[in-house]
């Protein structure tokens, strides 16, 4: 009898869980991918609000940590090289820069125009930023490009 209960109670608890584990990815970062991203989140203070922890945790979740860590160095220095060539200072404008980088980001991820597309001329720098610094073999990576269908 209590064999059966044993039985029923790997069925019904034990194999969910192996199969959601197998959904769930988690990769250990490197020493020096650690600090790429003490690098990032000193580059993004003030307008990230995640804390380095924050960062690595979710880096080590992520499928693709490595190619995740070269979208944050990027979209860090574009932000930074934006808020340069601009002369962007009020805070409220760089977070809202900020948040325009990572849109355009996922825009570049979902396979969006070429930088000389039809767009705001903002945007168009945004990309321009971002591909000048995402590794040229990221955009042909698995894992970098995105769809919904």
């Amino acid at each position: 009898m209590r064999l059966k209960y044993l039985i029923a109670y790997f069925i019904i608890f034990v194999l969910p869980i192996s199969a959601q584990a197998q959904e769930y990815h988690h990769h250990y970062l490197t020493l020096e991918q650690i600090q790429r991203v003490r690098v990032v989140k000193d580059s993004l203070s003030g307008v990230n609000t995640q804390s380095v922890m924050e960062m690595i945790k979710d880096l080590e979740k992520s499928r693709y940590p490595e190619i995740n860590l070269e979208i944050k160095e990027a979209e860090a220095h574009a932000f930074n090289d934006i808020v340069v060539q601009q002369d962007v200072q009020d805070q409220h404008k760089k977070q809202w820069l900020y948040s325009m980088v990572c849109l355009n980001m996922a825009y570049l991820q979902f396979s969006g125009t070429a930088p000389g597309s039809n767009t705001t001329s903002l945007n168009m720098l945004i990309r321009q930023e971002l591909q000048k610094y995402l590794p040229a073999a990221v955009l042909n990576k698995s894992g970098f490009l995105y769809s919904l269908s």
